[in-house]
């Protein structure tokens, strides 16, 4: 991709820190951050503003490694997403997944946490990789609804109209794919009764580099902040334990609920105020807040500014 958009890729990689010698070693991580980085400097210098986009239609969902083999082993595409989401950690730890049903509605929602660089191509390329799996795994003709991109379009859209057959959409409240709640029971094609032997093998790997309970609280949050459902209570409901023993362990790790929450709040804020312009009400709700007021008077205090304030500043 980089030689075809002109660009030196070794020189490309040493510039954000990156050993040219990992591409000899397809099991070595590399810093999130870096591939980021590395992502946004090409789409810059190549004048292609969908870099991720086209870098995802050179990459078969097999590059997951394991996971991909468990995700696409499932009997319904419910169960795939899910464990999608709950194993992403092994292929990028940054990278968060997780599926909301509301209504007749299922949105697969993307997020990078704890990630200072632009996220634009990054993004672009996980939720390419996935919605062509999709494209792959259910029946032929089969598109979503929309895929949701938080950011602006880029100048030239002839690409993403070609991939995503139309459907792409932009400045949109959530990075993500967006389809009918009844799609989730289908079934998938890519199924080859190895789940039980995947899922085992997965489970492996993932005990041999276990999450923090932080982590898994701050993906929690994330996934239910949206929804009115971030308590405390919920959250150890999902890692079966009881309030006090996920107080006990967050504090072991120095930290806490309330610390996380407020983080995953401040973290979010800013992303959405650099994004397209929202409505008090609308980032009142992404936020978890159950009125415009709290959000305003957790901002302020949060911020030091009004929203508006905050806008003009151009800076948190």
């Amino acid at each position: 991709m980089a030689r075809a958009a002109g660009l030196d890729p070794l020189e490309m990689l040493r510039e954000v820190g990156i050993d040219p010698d990992c591409l000899n070693d397809p099991d070595l991580k590399v810093p999130s951050e870096a591939i980021g980085q590395l992502l946004e400097n090409s789409a810059e210098r190549s004048g292609w503003q969908d870099f991720g986009v086209r870098l995802a239609e050179s990459r078969a969902f097999l590059v997951l490694g394991p996971l991909a083999f468990l995700v696409r082993e499932q009997g319904n595409v419910r169960t795939s997403l899910q464990l999608l989401s709950r194993y992403m950690h092994l292929h990028n730890e940054s990278l968060q997944l997780w599926l909301e049903e509301e209504g007749q509605q299922a949105r697969l929602c993307f997020d990078h946490v704890g990630r200072s660089s632009p996220t634009r191509q990054s993004l672009g390329l996980s939720i390419t990789v996935v919605y062509r799996f999709l494209k792959q795994a259910l029946p032929e003709g089969w598109e979503p609804e929309r895929v949701c991109f938080m950011n602006e379009a880029p100048r030239d859209l002839r690409n993403i109209r070609r991939v995503f057959s139309g459907r792409a959409s932009y400045k949109e409240a959530i990075n993500g794919i967006v389809f009918k709640r009844k799609d989730l029971e289908r079934p998938l094609s890519t199924s080859s009764q190895l789940g039980r032997y995947a899922h085992d093998y997965v489970q492996a790997l993932s005990a041999g580099a276990p999450q923090t309970t932080t982590a898994q609280v701050r993906h929690l949050i994330l996934a239910a902040l949206g929804n009115g459902h971030c308590s405390l209570d919920a959250i150890a409901t999902q890692l079966g334990m009881d309030e006090r023993t996920v107080r006990r362990h967050l504090d072991r790790e120095a930290t806490s609920f309330n610390a996380l929450m407020r983080e995953v709040r401040h973290e979010l804020a800013v992303r959405y105020l650099v994004g397209p312009p929202r409505s008090r009400n609308e980032l009142a709700m992404l936020l978890g807040f159950g009125a415009p007021q709290s959000f305003t008077r957790w901002f302020r205090g949060e911020f030091g500014v009004p929203v508006a304030g905050w806008a003009s500043d151009g800076d948190a």
